[in-house]
């Protein structure tokens, strides 16, 4: 392999052959033809870089020679160094991207073709910066098109409301991806696990899913993945082997989707833990509600009859103390406690609905958590 320039010399004039054609094959990679025929059969075998051609080649070939390559498709870009005289020139057919002029000297001649060498060099770098540019675009274009397949996920995934419509959207990104794999969910002592093919995992998967799930949070072992979190593990069977950029891409990218299907797992887990929690309350304020219904009458009349009850007992302790004979300073006594139990009784009784208007203010705090509450179900 070599990194010379590939050049055609293409002159009948055997003196300019015998002048310069060891330092061009020393400085170059070349091909020499005496005619515009053995130049035509060389370019069906190898193209060079550039041609040098004598236009003064017997019969006017170097003329037509030169005319051919700029009208044939596969030769109109290739680089033509003219050898001619001034008349050859000013033709109007004559197309040339450099010539020198005939008698030409060798100093000129060589630093014509130094200067072609670094302007192909130069060509070449370009060339390559090109196409390292071209091929960092494509690459960025390809991740991003990889990359949005796991934004449309994350954007799809509030829609879901359930966990297998999560675990659904998530097969759908990997099929995507031209993937093929498993989407394994667990949560509170149940669990749902589907295939990219629309069926459910083998045992072996579900063997190596269950080996896998304590390994770690990313494992890769040949053409298999699995990305593992609390709620998700996600499988992946077959990783590209040809091509090692994409196959760390989708890692990556396979890393950010079981992380947002762990996220949307996570929030329906509590939404139904809250939906749990708001029933719950529901339940207890109908009961409450239930419980102190007319509590406030109920409680009025007991105090009433207690009262009237207290009242009767109390009459009968004087009346049976006026005829007990007791000393007057003990039955003085035993006068002023029941007096006092008296007010203390009607003092009860002057606030019967403290107790209900306590419930009433429970009752409307958990009916602002619960949201409207009805018949329990």
């Amino acid at each position: 392999m070599t990194d010379k320039l590939f050049v055609f010399l293409v002159t009948a004039d055997e003196a300019f052959i015998a002048c310069h054609k060891d330092r061009l094959a020393r400085e170059f990679d070349l091909n020499v033809h005496r005619s515009a025929t053995e130049c035509r059969a060389g370019l069906g075998q190898r193209r060079p870089d550039f041609v040098i051609i004598d236009l003064g080649l017997p019969e006017q070939q170097g003329i037509a020679l030169q005319r051919d390559l700029r009208d044939d498709f596969d030769t109109s870009d290739l680089f033509q160094l003219h050898l001619c005289s001034e008349t050859d020139a000013g033709r109007e057919e004559v197309t040339a991207d450099d010539l020198l002029l005939q008698p030409v000297s060798d100093a000129v001649f060589w630093r014509k073709l130094d200067h072609l060498r670094k302007v192909f060099a130069h060509n070449a770098a370009a060339r390559e910066q090109m196409s390292y540019a071209q091929g960092v675009a494509l690459t960025a274009m390809s991740a991003m098109g990889e990359l949005g397949v796991v934004m449309q996920f994350l954007s799809k995934s509030f829609t879901c409301h359930n966990i297998q419509s999560v675990a659904l959207l998530a097969l759908e990104s990997l099929r995507q991806y031209e993937l093929e794999g498993v989407v394994h969910i667990v949560w509170e002592g149940d669990g749902l696990a589907l295939t990219t093919g629309g069926d459910e995992p083998s045992d072996d998967l579900r063997k190596l899913i269950a080996q896998r799930r304590t390994l770690g949070r990313i494992l890769e072992i040949e053409r298999k993945l699995i990305v593992n979190f609390d709620h998700v593990s996600v499988l992946v069977t077959n990783l590209p082997e040809d091509d090692a950029q994409r196959r760390g891409r989708i890692r990556d990218n396979i890393a950010t989707l079981a992380e947002g299907i762990e996220s949307r797992i996570h929030g329906l887990l509590l939404e139904h833990d809250n939906v749990l929690k708001q029933q719950g309350i529901r339940y207890a304020v109908w009961e409450i509600r239930d419980s102190v219904k007319n509590l406030d009458t109920r409680q009025m009349t007991d105090l009433t009859n207690s009262r009237e009850l207290v009242s009767r007992v109390i009459d009968d302790f004087e009346d049976a103390f006026l005829h007990m004979g007791m000393m007057p300073e003990v039955e003085n006594q035993l006068i002023g406690q029941l007096v006092g139990l008296r007010h203390k009784v009607a003092e009860i009784v002057g606030r019967p609905g403290e107790v209900h208007e306590k419930l009433q203010t429970v009752i409307c705090a958990l009916e602002t958590l619960a949201g409207e509450v009805g018949q329990p179900v």
